[in-house]
């Protein structure tokens, strides 16, 4: 007993293992059944597609949240706009566009921070239009409201402005972008420290040309302690964990709470766990128009949830305009990837050292001559520093400011090796350390670039593919078998609700493939045509499944609490299913563990079910440990020969 406990307690670490393991017996039950089976769907966009809210609805199912659009053979017309309300405007090309009252925005208020908007029949988050070309439907216009921003604290903001209304971003994922900033200290040296030994450099009079006596870039160390700061004092608590739920919840809109304050930054959190480092006076909070779209997915996918097919190939290949912003997101089930990093910077490797292998120039136009540092393994920061404390990537691989900035990239072309272009709609700039910058034609040109000399120009016409596949490396994509397309549970990074079935960003995620397209800042009309779902899986030549396994416990469904305070108690919830062929009992356990360490742990045996039948099972546990609970649910039958259904994961943050 005590063996089969540690054994499903290591579960949670072997999420990788799991997944190959399920698919090397998939393939050894079935090989002998095994084809590729090519799949396809496609969808053109309209206004049925926009979504309204966090309930999940589009257009076609509530008219309530755009105004003044006439009836068609495509699409439910909608009431008058109200007289004190946006209306419908013209655009260039002849098009009525028509506006948006949508809860994607936000109010803002200078000095405390942004929330939420409701549905208040302003209409005022931005336009759109189904386009028609001779009669037919072949896509959605789309144009944004100007982005709402508000002042905060200097070091607080996202963003600086500065006088005459200019604005440029201030805030980044990586410390080494953000000392590069700030200062000429590099804790990871590449350009003004000395890559092999770390000093820093010395600071030169400039009137003589010499080093100034005891005075060098060691000087502009910065002050890495930062304070939490609840109900807007900033207290004598210094943020150490990143971990959203831990210290401080996940923000982006309040500057009273969930952020930390120092010398000379600040830090919040991100959802997907990372941490933003900020130092600049505002915010912005862009309206977002958003859509909504489902693909059918394989007959005998349906038929046969349990049963892992798969997926040798799947590439999402979109048709729109090319934006003005690198954020216009594309979200397969509503994740997002930031695996897919599009062609990344070349170097050549030697030992704990990457090098440029081409001279090219930073994002500020700081040259980058081949052999310049951009991985200094050595220079690494351990886990449990304080003085950075390692709350980003680069710190804890030793990647330096030159990495991030080179523009020797490109984030919508695949990349030689590893993942493809990223999950968004092809836009103009780089993003992410380079924000605002627009991409060359030709590689790595002299800052600031010619207008002949650009890319990707906004409003041509462009054709978008993504790699379905694309994951962590060392991980398993959600989507390498059927059963993370039919079933939001085996993706453990969605929170949905179990009753409406509708992600937290509002996205109904369904048994059919679940595309949301976010347009984020684009006042000038933009388009997006149509999507075409192209997958390869291994299935059976005659549209049947495999044969079923005689004896086949399944665990269809394991839930546990997203969030707990300390000393509560919850439940935790599990379905089992008999989908084999015999009369079957077994055993159901959940373990619980912080950082590898087993913190909870529960056993039931369960009834003998007939095929078919189903048990649900119901532990109540309390919230004895800060930190996150990673979960995992094992089913164990005797004689089980399908592993592939007998684990689930869940994870709950406790504070």
């Amino acid at each position: 007993m005590r063996q089969l406990i540690e054994w499903s307690g290591k579960l949670a670490g072997l999420l990788l293992g799991a997944a190959l393991t399920s698919l090397t017996m998939f393939s050894a039950l079935h090989a002998q059944d095994l084809v590729e089976v090519t799949w396809s769907a496609e969808h053109t966009f309209s206004i049925n597609d926009v979504q309204g809210g966090f309930n999940g609805l589009t257009f076609a199912e509530d008219q309530s949240f755009i105004c003044g659009v006439p009836a068609t053979a495509d699409s439910p017309g909608s009431d008058a706009c109200p007289p004190d309300a946006m209306q419908p405007v013209l655009d260039k090309s002849g098009l009525t566009l028509y506006p948006i009252d949508s809860e994607f925005g936000f109010i803002v208020s200078d000095f405390v921070g942004a929330a939420d908007k409701t549905h208040d029949y302003d209409f005022a988050e931005g336009w759109v239009a189904s386009i028609y070309e001779s009669g037919q439907l072949v896509g959605l216009a789309i144009s944004n409201n100007a982005t709402d921003r508000f002042k905060v604290p200097a070091k607080m903001g996202t963003w600086c402005a500065g006088l005459g209304g200019n604005s440029l971003k201030c805030s980044t994922e990586h410390y080494s972008v953000l000392e590069h900033v700030l200062t000429c200290n590099e804790t990871i040296p590449y350009r003004y420290a000395d890559a092999l030994t770390g000093d820093q450099a010395d600071l030169i009079d400039p009137e003589t040309g010499l080093a100034i006596p005891d005075a060098s870039c060691a000087d502009g160390k910065l002050g890495n302690d930062n304070y939490i700061v609840r109900d807007g004092v900033v207290t004598a608590e210094i943020l150490t964990d990143p971990t959203p739920g831990v210290q401080m919840n996940a923000n982006e809109s309040s500057v009273r709470e969930d952020i930390a304050v120092g010398e000379d930054y600040s830090v919040t959190l991100k959802d997907d766990g990372k941490a933003l480092y900020r130092w600049g006076n505002m915010v912005k909070r862009p309206n977002d128009i958003r859509m909504y779209a489902a693909f059918a997915l394989p007959d005998e996918w349906k038929a046969n949830p349990d049963i892992p097919y798969q997926v040798v190939s799947a590439t999402l290949t979109v048709e729109h305009l090319i934006t003005n912003n690198p954020n216009d997101q594309l979200r397969p089930e509503d994740m997002e990837n930031e695996a897919a990093t599009g062609r990344l910077p070349g170097y050549t490797e030697f030992g704990d050292y990457w090098l440029s292998d081409r001279d090219c120039f930073e994002g500020d136009g700081d040259e980058i001559i081949e052999g310049t540092v951009f991985r200094n393994g050595p220079f690494a920061v351990p886990d449990g520093s304080t003085d950075p404390y390692v709350f980003s990537a680069d710190l804890a691989n030793g990647l330096t400011n030159g990495w991030y900035t080179t523009i020797d990239r490109d984030p919508f072309e695949p990349a030689e090796t590893g993942g493809g272009p990223r999950w968004r709609l092809k836009a103009n700039k780089f993003g992410q350390d380079i924000p605002g910058l627009e991409i060359p034609l030709q590689e790595c040109s002299p800052v600031p670039f010619t207008s002949d000399n650009i890319k990707y120009d906004v409003g041509e016409p462009t054709v978008t593919v993504i790699n379905l596949l694309d994951w962590e490396e060392g991980v398993s994509s959600p989507l390498a078998t059927s059963q993370g397309w039919l079933d939001e549970s085996f993706n453990p990074n969605n929170e949905i609700d179990p009753v409406t079935g509708v992600s937290i960003n509002g996205l109904p995620l369904t048994p059919d493939f679940d595309l949301g397209v976010y347009v984020k800042g684009d006042r000038k009309a933009t388009a997006i045509y149509n999507a075409v779902l192209d997958i390869v899986y291994l299935g059976s030549d005659d549209g049947n499944p495999p044969p079923g396994d005689a004896v086949d416990l399944a665990l269809s469904d394991f839930r546990a609490p997203s969030k707990a305070q300390f000393g509560d108690t919850r439940k935790l919830r599990t379905i089992v299913q008999n989908v084999g062929e015999e009369l079957s009992d077994g055993t159901l356990y959940v373990i619980g563990t912080v950082a590898d360490v087993v913190v909870a742990e529960f056993e039931s045996d369960l009834d003998l079910l007939a095929p078919g039948d189903t048990q649900k099972v119901v532990f109540s546990w309390t919230a004895l440990t800060l930190g996150t609970v990673n979960w995992t649910a094992t089913v164990v039958a005797p004689d089980d020969l399908n592993p592939a259904n007998d684990v689930l994961f869940d994870s709950t943050i406790v504070r």
